[in-house]
């Protein structure tokens, strides 16, 4: 799960996990594979009978605090108050079950900073739960001290904490890979640090996507071709089941309108197996796929994949806006 390979984990505890069964740890990570999945559904249901089960597990509490807090965010205003209350009494909970689940207190974080405070949101217990996650993980307070200062419009104060980072030579996976994604924005572009981090995290761990990405993504920009089909031949190898990469290096070529036929190439492969959870939707690869056609002038092609993704996904809004726009042509 750490390592995002959703794909084999559900083959682990699917059969352990079905209805009837009382076997909460199943129950529970597979709610966490359908979550990643977006099964957003089926995710609540598990962990709630994880809950029942067990409900002096603060790793259950957690997780359910998790699938209500996604449900939140794509809910509307007035459901999603009611959800966000939901979230927060369950992660109330699994910090008071373990109150060394920094996974919970980092979500904590991001509600008091969030949230309105009619239902809880206050910056000061923000800015009080990253020193109390800085104290218990020094990594994971860094990111929490990271994000933070950008939710407050503080980039400089964000800088110097990723440049803390870089000065130690931190080999912790996910501190490089955030720290590619500051480096890599749009006021930063500061392309030898994204190189560099997304270097170290696959050299830390070539088994995770993200270094991938990050450098799929560089390569993809900078329009580097032969470092480019090197790096996605070396992530096919070491991740068969997972393509974000290539779908990561065919979004960038959209968006800056280069190679559109490498981008058309990429978004096809993508197309060709389920996608790993956490990964894009197979709706969204048909609906850039979709967008790369019409730029190459393809309008039956490009209205055809758009029309798939929207049929797949009704809830991409994105897509039935260029449905519309692609059928008044």
């Amino acid at each position: 799960m750490e390592r995002g390979h959703w794909k084999q984990v559900r083959a682990l505890v699917e059969p352990r996990a079905r209805p009837g069964s009382s076997d909460a740890p199943a129950i529970s990570v597979m709610s966490r594979v359908e979550l990643a999945f977006g099964n957003d559904r089926s995710a609540l249901d598990l962990a709630e009978r994880a809950v029942a089960l067990d409900g002096a597990s603060a790793a259950y509490h957690y997780h359910l605090a998790e699938v209500v807090g996604s449900m939140a965010q794509k809910a509307g205003p007035f459901k999603g108050l009611g959800l966000a209350r939901h979230f927060k009494k369950e992660d109330d909970l699994a910090v008071a079950l373990d109150p060394r689940n920094v996974g919970a207190r980092r979500d904590l974080m991001e509600f008091y900073l969030q949230a309105p405070g009619l239902i809880g949101g206050d910056k000061k217990k923000a800015r009080a739960m990253a020193d109390t996650i800085a104290r218990l993980d020094p990594a994971q307070g860094m990111l929490a001290a990271a994000d933070l200062a950008l939710a407050e419009k503080h980039e400089a104060e964000a800088e110097a904490v990723y440049r803390k980072a870089l000065a130690a030579r931190t080999r912790d996976y996910e501190v490089l890979v955030s720290t590619a994604g500051f480096f890599g924005r749009d006021s930063k572009k500061q392309w030898d640090i994204v190189e560099a981090c997304g270097k170290d995290a696959i050299e830390v761990d070539p088994g995770r996507s993200g270094g991938y990405v990050v450098l799929a993504s560089l390569y993809a920009h900078l329009e580097r071709w032969s470092d480019l089909d090197a790096l996605l031949a070396r992530s096919e190898q070491a991740l068969p089941e997972n393509l974000n990469p290539t779908y990561q290096a065919g979004r960038i070529l959209l968006a800056d309108g280069k190679d559109l036929e490498r981008a058309e190439r990429y978004f096809r492969r993508y197309l060709s197996q389920e996608p790993e959870g956490g990964a894009p939707t197979l709706a969204h690869a048909h609906w850039r796929l979709g967008l790369v056609l019409e730029k190459l002038g393809r309008k039956s092609d490009a209205l055809a994949e758009v029309e798939t993704a929207v049929r797949l996904k009704p809830d991409l809004d994105a897509a039935k806006k260029d449905l519309n726009r692609l059928k008044k042509r």
